[in-house]
């Protein structure tokens, strides 16, 4: 009996320790195999996230397409008015008819810096260092009873935020960062959760956003369906030109 308890502490003290022993690479490296291995994730050019946005106690129809290397389109429906927000690489636009600005506009340098954050494609953990990001591993957290890899990201532009990885299956489970609402700087989270597999990847089906410390989440996303490769155009992501007025009849 005494050998059978000895052999056990022996083996906890091998696998703690092969735990501890993980790097950042390889951290990196087992995110990306759970997801469906770094191969399929590269191979993929385009998707579109069709689903349902809740804020503020009202769900709205909403999407969001996304094409190599940093395309994107959103759009939700208020009041039976669609509003979009794109960036075609260089700029960011805006079209909110239900804020009676029915043309498109140039976004705001905090919208511009939020949506070129959201258009890199493969996230930014994917090839890192080509993208000027440096991730640092700061040790293992527990999240409600969860092991978690917690990773901290500083992206080229300086800005920092903290992705946490279940130690288990090694996808992300909650993001952590600062962001400007409003003109005002807000420290919040983002959980995710419901992974579910689509064309041999694993995508997050449900996304939680909130105010850091608080229950209540200020916005979820959940999404009915994703289109791997669907057809895109670089007009649905450039920004349109605002109609001419007609010439007024002469009399």
């Amino acid at each position: 009996m005494r050998k059978l308890f000895t052999l056990a502490v022996l083996l906890l003290c091998v696998v703690s320790a092969q735990a501890a022993d993980l790097t950042v690479a390889d951290v990196l490296a087992k995110n990306a195999e759970a997801k469906g291995g770094l191969d399929k994730i590269k191979a993929l050019k385009a998707t579109k996230f069709t689903g349902k946005l809740n804020m503020g106690g009202m769900e709205l129809p909403f999407s969001i397409t996304a094409a190599r290397p940093e395309k994107l389109r959103v759009e939700f429906t208020v009041q039976g008015m669609t509003g979009v927000q794109a960036y075609d690489g260089t700029m960011g636009w805006a079209v909110m008819p239900f804020m009676g600005k029915k043309d498109p506009e140039p976004m705001t340098e905090d919208m511009l810096k939020e949506i070129k954050e959201q258009a890199d494609f493969d996230g930014p953990l994917i090839d890192a260092e080509k993208k000027g990001n440096k991730i640092e591993l700061l040790g293992k957290e527990k999240l409600e009873g969860t092991d978690a890899y917690k990773l901290k990201v500083t992206k080229k532009d300086g800005s920092e935020q903290t992705v946490f990885i279940d130690a288990e299956s090694f996808l992300e489970i909650k993001v952590e960062a600062k962001r400007k609402i409003q003109g005002q700087e807000m420290e919040g989270e983002t959980v995710i959760g419901n992974y579910q597999e689509v064309g041999g990847l694993l995508f997050p089906m449900s996304i939680e956003s909130k105010a850091k410390g608080q229950q209540k989440a200020m916005m979820s996303i959940t999404w009915d369906k994703i289109d791997l490769d669907p057809a895109v155009t670089d007009d649905m992501f450039a920004m349109p030109k605002k109609a001419e007025a007609a010439p007024a009849k002469q009399q």
